[in-house]
């Protein structure tokens, strides 16, 4: 977030007022995430008569702030507000501001052991974001998401103080498109959270663009886990369908091979891409790489050169997160 100190709190003759400030600045200095907005000699030359200890530290931080043009901004002066009741932007107290930022973002996600592997094998910073506070991990998977999300949009803080990650669910690259939705007779996970987040904030969710996370894991990875699935996966015949494939239960876990009649509507939302390859490919990719394959995220060398479309997809993220940060 970036916090703007208003004028007004330097010259404020108010016992009380002095005391909160003392408290909020003396937090703020042990939150470095956020950017600090304030006219400098006027905080330096407050801080001399009451916070002496953080002159040269605020010094510093004011030289050094770096501002992201899409974060939140909070404006902190004695006439703001002791409570947050509306949408940005807010105007509060020194008491209200200490909140705030106290307050790590909250990141939801589906299952917070095997999605959290996955963000750190993505996004490098995301573990030390995580060690110095900043992002608080947190399990919403299954319907707990959707409830999560409701609870979350009606309240003011709560909406922008946390951020929603989750796979897409999709099948074909087609359900992709705007407006799409799952057939009669199915379901489609992420398309229920997508519409649940219509009462957040668009900055503070992510979809992601493959099936799901396991989607996302290499091939060189998955090799020695099961070397003729890997090959047959990502090869040319494959294509980028390999990035809505079933990675845990394979063709059998969405009825297509062997057929089944209680997944008739699952099974015909691949539109006929895997029941047209060859036998023997088919007959290779009925199983999936089973249930524990996200493990394999904590696999992945450092430094792991993703192909671009992965490369974009998690600045994107990293650009969200930091924003709301």
């Amino acid at each position: 977030m970036i916090v703007d100190i208003q004028d007004l709190s330097w010259t404020y003759e108010d016992g009380e007022w002095k005391r909160s400030l003392v408290d909020f600045l003396v937090l703020l200095s042990l939150n470095r995430q956020h950017a600090v907005i304030a006219q400098p000699d006027a905080l330096l030359s407050w801080c001399e008569n009451y916070l002496p200890t953080h002159v040269d530290y605020f010094k510093t931080r004011l030289a050094s702030a770096q501002f992201r043009s899409n974060s939140l901004t909070i404006h902190v002066s004695p006439g703001g507000a002791n409570e947050i009741t509306s949408a940005p932007p807010w105007h509060v107290s020194a008491q209200a501001a200490y909140g705030l930022i106290n307050r790590p973002l909250r990141l939801v996600l589906e299952n917070d052991q095997s999605d959290k592997l996955f963000i750190e094998a993505t996004i490098p910073a995301f573990s030390q974001w995580c060690s110095l506070g900043w992002i608080s991990p947190a399990m919403g998977g299954g319907s707990a998401m959707q409830n999560d999300i409701a609870i979350t949009a009606s309240d003011q803080t709560s909406k922008w103080r946390t951020f929603y990650l989750f796979d897409s669910d999709r099948l074909h690259p087609g359900e992709l498109s705007p407006g799409w939705s799952p057939p009669a007779g199915d379901s489609c996970q992420g398309h229920k959270f997508e519409a649940a987040c219509v009462n957040l904030p668009i900055e503070r969710w992510h979809r992601l663009e493959r099936r799901s996370i396991e989607n996302y894991l290499p091939e060189n990875v998955l090799t020695p886990v099961n070397n003729v699935l890997s090959n047959t996966l990502f090869s040319g015949s494959i294509g980028t369908m390999v990035h809505f494939y079933n990675f845990k239960k394979g063709l059998a876990g969405d009825g297509i091979f062997p057929p089944s009649i209680n997944q008739v509507a699952r099974a015909a939302r691949s539109q006929g891409f895997w029941t047209a390859l060859p036998m023997n490919d088919i007959n290779t990719l009925q199983s999936g790489f089973g249930s524990s394959i996200s493990k394999e995220f904590g696999n992945v060398p450092a430094n792991f050169p993703w192909p671009a479309d992965v490369l974009a997809e998690m600045y994107k993220l990293a650009d969200a997160l930091q924003d709301a940060i």
